[in-house]
């Protein structure tokens, strides 16, 4: 989820130059698209950003709009959010309502806490994304943000239920995403792990819209982390990498990767440790 990669993808970075150049980040209102079609571009309609949330950064503004609308159950205002290829993953407004709440994405009572907790932002690769994290002592995730055609837009996709190469955490062992409060037990003697499956285990015939990464960008607490390479596991890839001990409260232990060779969309999952 090849040459017309690379013009997109400058054609990405240059918006976000423009924007940074003409102090557009700073502008408390943000343009949020009208649902249209599956798949398809959306018309375009001004919103406003809560006042609570103006002096921050323009990523973490619109985050900050999307997990209110999550945590209203406002389906509307959280869909003309997401990227075009979140949008093309779920394919209709309709399908992101019945399958979101349950598919590892967060959750209204998720939306409800973190929305009001301390958030952190740091920049991707070249400046292809802004990783806006939260952490609470019970709770941590983290999402995509990014410049596309339409503004900034949250990737935001959920784990499909069958027919796709699947990922999951083996420490802590939350599966592909923890849906738990409090999060599953943490092995602090070994690296955080996770591992993906070989979209040839699954017979596929087209491109698995979760992805089949070779490399992961790691983020802890918002801070970024050294990447880390993918080692062979059986008929798939495993990634670890040393966090070390905390005794402090949660940490919100995140990994970004991108679905694919021909799409600008990338993907998170967050586990709390």
């Amino acid at each position: 989820m090849a040459k017309t990669r690379e013009l997109l993808m400058t054609s990405t970075l240059a918006v976000g130059a423009l924007v940074a150049a003409t102090g557009c980040t700073s502008d408390p209102a943000v343009t949020a698209p009208t649902a249209a079609g599956p798949g398809s571009p959306s018309a375009s309609a001004t919103a406003t950003v809560p006042a609570d949330a103006q002096q921050a950064s323009a990523e973490q503004a619109i985050v900050v709009r999307y997990l209110d609308a999550i945590a209203d159950d406002d389906t509307a205002a959280a869909w003309a959010l997401l990227s075009p290829e979140a949008q093309q993953f779920y394919g209709t407004e309709q399908t992101f309502a019945s399958s979101s709440p349950s598919d590892g994405t967060v959750t209204p009572d998720e939306a409800a806490v973190l929305a009001d907790a301390d958030l952190a932002s740091a920049e991707g690769p070249e400046g292809a994304f802004t990783l806006v994290s939260a952490t609470t002592d019970d709770l941590a995730d983290a999402w995509v943000v990014r410049e596309t055609s339409d503004g900034l837009r949250v990737d935001d996709a959920g784990v499909p239920p069958t027919g796709d190469s699947l990922y999951e955490w083996t420490n802590p062992a939350t599966g592909a995403e923890d849906q738990t409060a409090g999060g599953a037990a943490y092995d602090t003697t070994a690296p955080a792990s996770i591992s993906f499956a070989s979209p040839l285990s699954q017979d596929q015939t087209e491109p698995s819209v979760v992805g089949y990464p070779d490399t992961l960008r790691v983020f802890l607490d918002g801070q970024q982390l050294p990447s880390i390479e993918a080692v062979s596991a059986g008929s798939g890839k495993r990634f670890t990498t040393e966090v070390g001990e905390s005794s402090g409260p949660g940490r919100g232990l995140t990994v970004v990767w991108q679905t694919g060779a021909d799409s600008l969309g990338w993907r998170s999952s967050t586990v709390l440790l």
